[in-house]
């Protein structure tokens, strides 16, 4: 199993606006900060309150206010936790800003706020998060508003209970790393679950047969491999379930986290560039759609454009 190195977990980069998504968010990341011994660097994106200041002030006037107002007011929870951090209030649109301070800060992980619509799937990522995702070369959480559905975790943002999805690829490898170590950290349980696409049943016939029971010698390769895994997580101390499933992929590993209660969702993406549906993968994007717990997304440590 590949580890991931939290030693280098240094900084986690986190977008504020104001909303109440972003002050979820914000308090998720101060707890991984806790976990990881890590700097939070808070940044703002210049733009997005724009009604907050009086006419007739300057920019320089513009932005130490902004300054103020992070500073003061939405850090507060990460000043009363003794958490370590900074503000970084930059012009730009939010993506490129947050990806700017990310890549300067040599940041190992980015949180967002999401403040999706409704069922749209869509709209329910939100355009920042879902521009966030396609284009980030670093994993990035995805923190749900508490108004929109989303499960409701602990006022430390602990964790309890993480599900990490695998399918044997290298981002789904680095992504069991990353849940494997914030179980570690953090004490709690990991569930590792395998999803495999079903065979369809039809036509009846000889080659039926012969998909079923490879369907069902796949199912055993896939237990095995997940045995050999769970025996290493478990001598760090973790405790460690296992799952096989059969379906589509992205609706198994929702299903299973609301069945666990998951207080956090772990997934790799292999997208292969180019459009941005496969540069995310859908897999990938439709549990950070849809989930109602914060999804951490695990790039392709390969990925090119």
């Amino acid at each position: 199993m590949q580890q991931h190195e939290t030693a280098a977990w240094r900084q986690i980069v986190v977008g504020v606006d104001g909303s109440p998504g972003s002050h979820h968010a914000l308090r998720w990341t101060g707890r991984l900060a806790q976990l990881l011994d890590a700097e939070v660097v808070v940044v703002h994106a210049v733009g997005l309150l724009e009604e907050r200041h009086e006419p007739g002030t300057s920019a320089a006037e513009r932005r130490a206010e902004l300054r103020k107002l992070v500073e003061n007011e939405w850090c507060a929870p990460l000043t009363t936790a003794d958490c370590p951090h900074r503000v970084e209030v930059r012009d730009g649109s939010p993506v490129d800003v947050l990806l700017g301070v990310a890549a300067a800060s040599d940041a190992s992980l980015v949180v967002t706020g999401c403040r999706g619509v409704g069922d749209n799937t869509a709209l329910a990522l939100g355009s920042t998060s879902l521009k966030l995702l396609q284009a980030a070369r670093l994993p990035v959480l995805v923190v749900p508003a508490p108004d929109h559905g989303a499960r409701p975790v602990a006022a430390d943002g602990g964790l309890d209970a993480v599900m990490v999805g695998v399918d044997r690829s290298a981002p789904a490898l680095v992504a069991l790393g990353v849940a494997t170590d914030l179980a570690a950290l953090s004490g709690a349980s990991l569930a590792v679950v395998e999803v495999l696409e079903s065979v369809p049943t039809f036509p009846l016939g000889p080659s039926t047969t012969e998909a079923s029971a490879g369907e069902e010698s796949a199912a055993d390769r896939a237990q095995s491999v997940l045995d050999e895994q769970a025996a290493a997580i478990g001598a760090r101390g973790v405790e460690v379930s296992t799952f096989v499933r059969t379906g589509e992929p992205a609706a198994a590993l929702l299903d299973l986290a609301d069945e666990l209660d998951a207080t956090l969702v772990v997934v790799g993406t292999r997208g292969r560039g180019g459009l941005d549906e496969l540069l995310l993968g859908s897999v990938a994007r439709t549990v950070a759609d849809r989930a109602r717990r914060p999804t951490l997304v695990v790039p392709d440590p390969d990925r090119s454009d």
